[in-house]
């Protein structure tokens, strides 16, 4: 039933917004009597109405008036100083105190109220503290935060409520509702010597839907026998949720198998990843209060099951959002028509992962924030951390922008032939740490993405031309209108081809050469790739040298006369004026090393 203590108050309370006077010590005293008083009255004349009616359930008016009980019982936390438990413990630890507060003063007894210390009487002290006579319960001001300026039951009395309980419990009930509910409730359980505190931590109420409550309140005694904080049939209940928990992970882990069956190498179609996560949140959000509320465990079991399933909610939460976003992120890709390793795709990738870590990352503070750990510790601690992981991994983060910046600038794509620190090819793949490229002799090179973005890249797909230049060489004997025809002849060769740029031709006689008249060939091809550059120009090559035969223009390779000094003889002459003469040996051409065209070399 303690579990429930934290409803709303009900449609009936002509006031529900209205709470207890706390501006004094004797009024937050004189407010907590006076509301749990009220609420202990109403609950006597509940249970004693069920008893003599003799239904197995409750009516419809019972139940309304059950409900009204638990829409006032917040009033009766209001005066507790909660402001040191964790906000994921208030809706269990803020009325297990109050209900043990309450079973205190029922003990013990209370001074007269005029001896309380009013407004009034604590404004001329100089110390904003009271003490509850003979006892270790204080009633202090607040000094700060929303609650400033109001009288509550200290944070140090809260946290040793359990313990002044434990100390007073095997004292009789004073007269009184406390008195008259401990009454009612021992008819239905006549061998019972239980207090209303363990009544209310142990109770079935929520079984009360599904049993007769006449049946449950008269349950044998072993089964109501405290265990751990909880008795032997919450323990019971308990175990049958955790199965019932463990066969739906079962079933989620089941279904994400299934789901991955043929999917593995198909990023859109990972929706295997999703049905795991999904199934521990529904059982740790939905089927974990429910079976808490019906079981209704309350005590350090149900602070330990519901720190526990804050834990599991928030982690599953940030494991989702890292999936959820992930997927979408593929979808979109998927949706765009997008190429799987494109630029594009690749940003659209990191965009959705990064938006996926700030939500998980929003999680876990959350998380924390729930648990106990305020949220600008949390995030310091993150900072510190993720310092500490940026000092330590500096050079992944450097390749990880370096990747981001190629992204988002686009200096070469998938499939674009670059040159870049001495190494040509064809860009493969753009990872988060490196970038691969296919060189010619179809070796697969991966760069450091930091490398990349700090070297100069030249991206030879993204010129729509590529030059071409070279020299013909002819022979001297050939003649000189012949060479002038010749050269217009390659000129024309040039214009009638369809991929040259008719706007860009160099032909013309160029050099004297040692052994040859050279012409200079200059023009574009409009083309990107290398294969296509390659048959542009293996295309002119062929029709000038097609031209130059029907013309009868010989190519030129290169030729030396070699002398040999000697005696003289027969018609040798002495050039030298030394005596001795030097006859020519044959003049003889000397095979060539290179092509008849000496032409340079092509770029790709």
């Amino acid at each position: 039933m303690l579990v429930c203590l934290s409803s709303g108050a009900t449609a009936a309370d002509p006031t529900p917004l209205r709470v207890p006077d706390t501006s004094s010590p004797r009024a937050t005293l004189q407010g907590f009597i006076q509301t749990t008083d009220d609420l202990y009255s109403r609950w006597a004349d509940l249970l004693t109405s069920y008893w003599d009616a003799g239904d197995l359930y409750p009516t419809l008016n019972q139940r309304k008036l059950q409900a009204d009980i638990l829409g006032r019982v917040p009033n009766a936390v209001h005066p507790l100083n909660m402001s040191e438990v964790p906000p994921v413990e208030l809706g269990i630890v803020g009325a297990e105190r109050a209900v043990q507060l309450r079973e205190i003063l029922d003990r013990i007894g209370l001074p007269p109220m005029q001896d309380v210390p009013d407004a009034a009487a604590m404004a001329k002290q100089s110390a904003k503290r009271w003490r509850l006579p003979d006892t270790e319960i204080d009633f202090a001001l607040v000094q700060e935060g929303p609650r400033a300026g109001e009288y509550l039951v200290s944070p140090e009395t809260v946290e040793r409520l359990p313990e002044f309980y434990q100390r007073v419990k095997d004292l009789p009930y004073k007269e009184g509702p406390a008195r008259r509910v401990y009454d009612a409730h021992h008819r239905f359980s006549p061998n019972s010597n239980r207090t209303i505190y363990d009544i209310l931590s142990g109770s079935p109420l929520g079984l009360s839907y599904f049993i007769p409550l006449r049946w449950v309140l008269n349950w044998p005694d072993w089964s109501r026998a405290l265990i751990g904080g909880a008795t032997v049939w919450q323990w019971i209940g308990v175990g049958i949720g955790g199965f019932i928990a463990g066969l739906l992970i079962l079933f989620s882990r089941r279904l994400a198998s299934r789901l991955a069956q043929g999917n593995e190498d198909k990023p859109s179609h990972r929706w295997h990843t999703l049905p795991l996560p999904v199934g521990i949140l529904i059982v740790a959000a939905v089927l974990t209060p429910v079976l808490c509320t019906i079981i209704r465990i309350g005590g350090t079991p149900r602070i330990a099951i519901t720190v526990l399933e804050t834990v599991v909610i928030y982690l599953t939460s940030a494991w989702l959002a890292l999936v959820s976003c992930a997927l979408v992120g593929e979808m979109i890709v998927g949706t765009e028509h997008l190429a799987i390793r494109s630029l594009d795709g690749q940003l659209i990738r990191l965009g959705s992962r990064l938006f996926g870590a700030m939500i998980a990352v929003g999680c876990l503070i959350k998380g924390a924030d729930q648990l106990g750990f305020p949220a600008y510790s949390v995030l310091a601690g993150l900072g510190v951390g993720g310092l500490a992981v940026a000092l330590a991994a500096k050079d992944s983060l450097a390749n990880l922008l370096g990747s981001m910046l190629i992204m988002f600038e686009k200096p070469f794509r998938v499939g674009h032939y670059i040159r870049l620190s001495g190494t040509e090819g064809t860009v493969e793949d753009v990872g988060f740490r490196s970038t691969r490229i296919r060189t010619q002799d179809n070796s697969l090179i991966s760069i450091p993405n930091d490398s990349v973005i700090n070297t100069t890249v030249e991206n030879l797909s993204l010129r729509p031309k590529r030059r071409q230049h070279f020299t013909v060489g002819v022979t001297y004997d050939t003649k000189l209108a012949t060479l002038e025809a010749f050269v217009e002849g390659i000129r024309k060769v040039i214009l009638e081809r369809d991929l040259t740029d008719k706007d860009n031709i160099q032909v013309s006689f160029n050099s004297l050469a040692d052994s040859s008249l050279d012409i200079l060939v200059i023009f574009h091809l409009l083309v990107t790739d290398y294969p296509s550059e390659l048959k542009g120009r293996h295309e002119v090559l062929v029709q000038i040298m097609d031209l130059a035969e029907r013309m009868g223009v010989a190519f030129a390779f290169p030729t030396r006369t070699l002398l040999i000094e000697g005696s003289a003889g027969a018609g040798a002459k002495d050039h030298s004026g030394t005596g001795h003469s030097a006859r020519p040996l044959i003049s003889k051409p000397v095979a060539p090393s290179f092509a008849f065209v000496k032409a340079g070399p092509a770029v790709p």
